[in-house]
């Protein structure tokens, strides 16, 4: 399901189906920087409880979407699109629910089944280095791969960081994702900012409510 494919990429992006990547081999210096690097950047992730901004989608094709987002540690998430698209897409905690309509019944896949707990579940980025299959370091830039080390989810994720040598310079700035196709689409984040105590009604959907069970 094409919407499906392109909201998933869009909500799990530091998180989606990831590919196998070559292996490099490292020297010493670059490996030490490397490994303090990853350290620096989960310890900035770490600390990212609540977070709301705007982002900017392109496809592979050049074409553009913008919304905003909220995100709640552990596993929770909400995409926005901004008019003339309608598409919400939310993550419980539990579920990954894709709205299309608002107000109209959404469809949900298990949250389990996507790699978002390795990057906004429980746990720190550190714990699940096995991820990580590559990090370049640059004089104010990181950009890190992440693939699926077991090879049962094609296609990968690069997310680029500014970064200029400690946690508190990260900020996450944006995110590749290429699926099992050969697909791609960026996420750009504009106006990323923490806040305090977002509420967990607002990783909730306004759906039809559902009829309860006869008993027979």
């Amino acid at each position: 399901m094409k919407i499906f494919k392109t909201l998933l990429s869009v909500c799990l992006a530091l998180l989606l189906n990831l590919p196998e990547v070559p292996a490099q081999t490292l020297g010493k210096a670059e490996e030490k920087l490397n490994v303090t690097a990853i350290n620096h950047i989960s310890t900035y992730l770490d600390e990212l409880d609540n977070v709301a901004g705007t982002f900017l989608q392109i496809d592979q094709q050049g074409n553009s979407s913008t919304g905003k987002f909220l995100m709640k540690r552990p596993g929770m998430m909400r995409f926005d699109y901004d008019p003339p698209q309608k598409l919400k897409v939310v993550a419980d905690g539990k579920w990954l629910a894709v709205q299309e309509v608002p107000g109209e019944k959404a469809d949900r896949y298990p949250l389990s089944q996507t790699p978002l707990p390795i990057f906004w579940g429980k746990g720190s980025l550190a714990d699940k280095a096995q991820y990580i299959s590559k990090l370049d370091v640059f004089d104010t830039a990181a950009e890190m791969m992440l693939q699926d080390p077991t090879g049962d989810f094609p296609g990968y994720a690069r997310l680029t960081f500014n970064y200029q040598g400690s946690a508190e310079t990260t900020l996450l700035r944006s995110w590749h994702i290429v699926d099992a196709q050969g697909q791609a689409i960026t996420i750009i984040l504009n106006d990323l900012q923490n806040r305090e105590n977002i509420d967990k009604k607002d990783f909730k959907l306004d759906e039809p409510r559902r009829r309860p069970y006869r008993k027979f």
